[in-house]
């Protein structure tokens, strides 16, 4: 489980930013709650912040002391937000029935239990977890292009952030001998931002600074 510049050993606390960055995710999730309170939404959408705040925790952990666990503690919080978001941009963005909507659901587990585990190139550096994530907005950015959506330009924002992030990811392992810290701490910045405005477009609401800038 050596992913990161930072781990050097299998000591407690080894990877002191990794693990504190974690932080953003709770700053995220506690925000996201009083957005979701101030607009009086539904109570199941309270899922979204408890989602955000279980993959902070899950992440905290397995970076303080990485083991089989800790990376479920990590994982399942991750899968569980991914299959929320997916069920609810179907039934309120693409308008889908509850049998298309479990359809698409099991394909998204498919490639996600089946196909990114056997994909395993080194310069990746785990970031092919994340397929089944990455096709799952490369086709919703399709089809809200084939749409006319003008929610497009907000869910293509989140994709680039999700590029960018994966990229921060990804370098981490390989920058070590001219940046030690390595990378990794800037994926969890900018994906607690991501999930924040993931829950925003699923949601449909649009807190003020997002429309300061336009998006």
């Amino acid at each position: 489980m050596d992913f990161y510049c930072e781990r050097i050993n299998d000591n407690f606390f080894n990877e002191p930013i990794n693990t504190i960055s974690n932080i953003f995710f709770v700053f995220v999730s506690i925000y996201t709650y009083r957005i979701i309170k101030k607009n009086r939404l539904n109570k199941i959408n309270y899922l979204f912040p408890f989602l955000i705040f279980m993959i902070g925790v899950g992440s905290f952990f397995f970076h303080l002391k990485p083991n089989h666990i800790t990376l479920l503690m990590d994982a399942i919080p991750i899968l569980l937000f991914s299959i929320l978001f997916i069920y609810i941009f179907n039934r309120n963005e693409l308008k889908l029935n509850q049998t298309f909507n479990i359809l698409v659901i099991i394909i998204y587990l498919l490639l996600f239990v089946l196909i990114s585990p056997k994909i395993n190139f080194d310069f990746l550096n785990g970031s092919e977890f994340y397929l089944a994530n990455y096709l799952v907005l490369s086709f919703y950015c399709i089809v809200l292009k084939y749409k006319n959506s003008k929610r497009l330009k907000i869910l293509f924002f989140a994709f680039i952030l999700f590029n960018i992030s994966l990229i921060f990811r990804t370098i981490d392992n390989f920058i070590c001998e001219k940046f030690i810290w390595g990378t990794h701490y800037f994926w969890h910045l900018i994906n607690a931002y991501l999930l924040q405005i993931l829950t925003y477009i699923v949601l449909q609401i649009k807190p003020n600074y997002l429309r300061k800038i336009k998006i």
